[in-house]
């Protein structure tokens, strides 16, 4: 499968569907957009030491790669990420995908400057409703359910709801399966998975 011109999110779900194990890695998702997604060329991830530490993850543009070996130019992009994440594996998996997918963002969705990043950290702290809302904020908050379409693939995810939901199994253990955060399996095990997988992935156009 080879995708010419922009990625779309649904174009990686589509390389998810083929995987023949139910954990994906970053790694895995972060090769497959440096090869396909014409519209960023490569994504690099650094661990940052803060002071106080936040256990968070920030997704940037770097801007255009005028060295390149192509033809044409690309976009760089990088992940920074906290280290004290490096002592909660499925936690950084779960940080750093969610910010993968912020490659999909269109251009005013995106905190690509200094005041921009500024507001929606205001909106992260303040989570506004919906009507006063950003399109920066709605775009993280569609993160969220994206990177659990992609770490909890559809088909295994579909097999192992019928056993959650009979009892049949625990909540950490599908965590553990995925290789994900406890604390997701419950939304990722309701119905509502189903309602954002067909928006963001059936019936996507974009």
């Amino acid at each position: 499968m080879w995708y010419l011109g922009v990625m779309l999110f649904k174009d990686l779900v589509a390389y998810v569907i083929e995987h023949d194990k139910p954990t994906v890695s970053f790694d895995f998702l972060r090769k497959k957009i440096n090869l396909h997604h014409t519209g960023v060329g490569s994504i690099k991830v650094w661990a940052v030491q803060y002071p106080t530490p936040n256990k968070q993850a920030f997704y940037k543009l770097l801007g255009t790669d005028r060295s390149s070996a192509y033809d044409e130019e690309y976009v760089e992009a990088e992940i920074r990420y906290c280290q004290e994440l490096d002592d909660n594996p499925p936690e950084r998996r779960y940080a750093l995908t969610k910010e993968l997918t912020h490659v999909f963002d269109q251009p005013d969705e995106r905190a690509d400057t200094k005041d921009k990043f500024k507001t929606l950290l205001r909106e992260i702290q303040n989570q506004p409703i919906p009507a006063d809302a950003s399109k920066m904020y709605q775009a993280d908050v569609n993160t969220r359910w994206k990177a659990a379409i992609l770490l909890c693939p559809k088909k295994f995810r579909d097999e192992y709801k019928e056993k959650y939901e009979a009892g049949d199994m625990e909540a950490y253990e599908i965590a553990e399966i995925f290789m994900v955060p406890e604390w997701i399996v419950p939304f990722v095990m309701d119905d509502y998975y189903d309602a954002i997988y067909q928006t963001f992935v059936t019936d996507s156009k974009n």
